[in-house]
């Protein structure tokens, strides 16, 4: 049984519609370059950090694949795109988080993102200093579906694993969870999972509404 104390948020994709561009501006970048990346590869790829990302991509294309040119320029436009039209935030978002923090429950935030972007991202959507903790992929050595991400956010709250919930959208996120033995709910984004996912989760939810409205179940029981 659930102790609820903590609630750990994916970023992309799970807060915020970024996926997709994500996916449009570095398909673009990686263009410009002369190299294709087609949307089954960047979806594979999701919840990976930088350097789980430029070792795939290298070992698809070639150690001469520029990486680091190809990530800023997709940065860049990303950036440039979100900064003119405003971060696009999921609904539900904002009554979640406002139900958790009246509850007194902690919120972190776990992501493959730069601390960089994950900063930049909450300031466009208004939610600078709401999280408790946050970390980063550059934070971490091993990237989603590995659960250290996970397993240093309960080391830094010393909390047990049946006291935490995991908000996650993609199949590398859930692994991740289920590897950390953590409960996990999933409110898919790009890609709708089949069974062999969903049967890892705690329960697979249309928006972050329903997510509200199964945290409030969770904590009366």
């Amino acid at each position: 049984m659930m102790n609820l104390k903590l609630v750990i948020f994916d970023m992309d994709g799970l807060m915020y519609d970024t996926e997709q561009i994500g996916m449009d501006c570095l398909i673009n970048a990686a263009q410009k370059f002369g190299y294709v990346i087609d949307q089954e590869f960047g979806l594979s790829s999701i919840g990976m950090n930088a350097n789980d990302y430029q070792k795939l991509v290298k070992e698809k294309f070639g150690a001469d694949y520029p990486y680091d040119l190809i990530s800023k320029e997709s940065r860049k436009t990303r950036m440039a795109y979100l900064r003119k039209n405003g971060m696009i935030i999921k609904p539900g978002l904002c009554e979640l988080i406002n139900y958790l923090q009246k509850k007194e429950i902690k919120l972190a935030l776990a992501s493959s993102s730069s601390k960089e972007t994950i900063d930049e991202y909450n300031h466009l959507a208004g939610f600078d200093n709401v999280f408790d903790y946050i970390i980063a992929g550059n934070m971490v050595e091993h990237s989603k579906p590995d659960p250290e991400i996970f397993l240093k956010v309960l080391e830094h709250f010393e909390l047990k694993k049946n006291e935490a919930l995991i908000l996650e959208d993609s199949r590398n996120g859930i692994m991740a969870a289920h590897n950390a033995n953590i409960p996990v709910i999933c409110v898919p984004d790009l890609v709708k999972h089949g069974q062999d996912i969903t049967k890892l989760t705690y329960a697979t939810l249309p928006s972050l509404n329903e997510v509200k409205l199964e945290i409030e179940k969770i904590i009366t029981k």
